[in-house]
C-alpha cells in the first residue's frame, strides 16, 4: 500500500495513502463509518531528540499534514509532548494515571495499555495479573481519564507462547 520509495519518519508525502483509502471506503465516524480517532505518529517523542531541530520539524510536519486531511475525527500522537494543535498528545505504558495532556482542554487518552506482550530475547515471559490491569484502568478513570485502549491483548500473547512452547 505504501508509495514506492516512501521513507518512514520523514516529510514524505507519499505515506498519505492510508486517510485516501479510508475517506474513499467511508471509513470515518465523520462519514458514518467505525474509525472515531486517526494516529499521525506513535511513541516518536521517545526518540525525538536524536534528531535536533529535524525531528521538530518532522512533529510539526506530521500536524499539519494530519490537519489538511479534515477528515472529522480528532488527530492523535502518542508519547509527544510537544503535539502541536489540534493533534491530541496521549499515553501508553502499564500505567498511565500520572499522564496529563499537553493541552489542558484535550481529553486525558491511553492509547495503549500495555498488558505483558513484549518480552526481551533471553529475558523472562512477562505476565500481568487481570487484577492489576483492571486497578490501572480504575486508577486512570479516577484521575479524568476519558479513553483507554488495551494494547495486543490476546494475538501478541499467543504468538509468543507459539514462539516459547513449540
Amino acid at each position: 500500500m505504501v508509495a514506492q520509495h516512501a521513507q518512514c519518519r520523514v516529510s514524505d508525502g507519499q505515506l498519505c495513502v492510508y486517510v485516501d483509502m479510508m475517506r474513499k471506503e467511508k471509513l470515518l465516524a465523520s462519514q458514518g463509518g467505525p474509525i472515531i480517532l486517526a494516529q499521525i505518529e506513535n511513541e516518536y517523542g521517545n526518540v525525538m531528540s536524536k534528531y535536533g531541530d529535524a525531528g521538530k520539524a518532522y512533529v510539526d510536519w506530521c500536524a499539519n499534514l494530519a490537519d489538511s486531511y479534515q477528515i472529522g475525527i480528532p488527530w492523535l500522537m502518542c508519547q509527544q509532548s510537544d503535539a502541536p494543535p489540534p493533534m491530541i498528545n496521549t499515553s501508553n505504558g502499564w500505567y498511565c494515571d500520572q499522564f496529563t495532556p499537553t493541552n489542558p482542554n484535550t481529553p486525558k487518552m491511553w492509547t495503549e495499555n500495555w498488558t505483558g506482550c513484549f518480552k526481551s530475547w533471553g529475558g523472562a515471559i512477562p505476565h500481568r495479573t487481570a487484577e492489576d490491569v483492571a486497578f490501572a484502568v480504575a486508577r486512570f478513570f479516577q484521575t479524568g481519564g476519558t479513553f483507554q485502549n488495551y494494547y495486543m491483548v490476546s494475538t501478541c500473547s499467543q504468538i509468543i507462547d507459539r514462539i516459547n512452547y513449540n
